[in-house]
């Protein structure tokens, strides 16, 4: 499966967190979008998938996004 993700359609991902959430398989993972100096709290998490190779095509991530953010081939 292929795993394609809108980052600028997901632009608040911890907040959202269906897809982080839904996925049976917890594929997807976060990470600080821009380098951050030490100490300071990262604020503009990306979301991406961490194991697409695990993914089984269930389809849950793109069915509970609201942003539409998620596409899965």
């Amino acid at each position: 499966m292929k795993i394609k993700i809108d980052k600028q359609a997901c632009s608040k991902p911890l907040d959202c967190r269906l897809c982080l959430d839904r996925c049976p398989e917890k594929l997807f993972g976060t990470y600080p979008g821009r380098l951050r100096e030490r100490g300071v709290a990262a604020g503009d998490w990306v979301i991406f998938a961490m194991f697409p190779s695990q993914c089984t095509g269930c389809l849950e991530c793109v069915s509970f996004c609201p942003q539409k953010a998620i596409s899965v081939t």
